[in-house]
């Protein structure tokens, strides 16, 4: 019993953590030459799993979960258009609703 209880403990001060670092909002699709964002309160983040939101066109409203990271090696290699779009940084599509 003082083991489940001990196991169950440890999970949830896992998940409490794990959960500070994803984000769950209502947000909208952005794209354009220079890749994927989402925009929540006017600020748009880019998008580096952007596979994920594929299917979904730009201006469509969403329900995502996402962390932020430092930086995007899955599209180091893709071409983008020179044009700047300020941004929020990158972030990873966990879950989408």
């Amino acid at each position: 019993m003082k083991k489940t209880l001990s196991i169950t403990a440890i999970a949830l001060l896992f998940t409490m953590f794990a959960c500070n670092k994803e984000k769950c909002k209502s947000m909208t699709v952005v794209k354009d030459c220079t890749g994927t964002y989402l925009r929540l309160d006017g600020k748009d983040f880019h998008v580096c799993n952007e596979e994920k939101l594929s299917s979904f066109s730009s201006g469509t409203t969403i329900t995502a979960s996402f962390k932020t990271i430092e930086n995007c090696k899955a599209l180091e290699e893709k071409f983008v258009c020179k044009m700047y779009h300020k941004n929020e940084g990158w972030i990873e599509v966990v879950n989408l609703k």
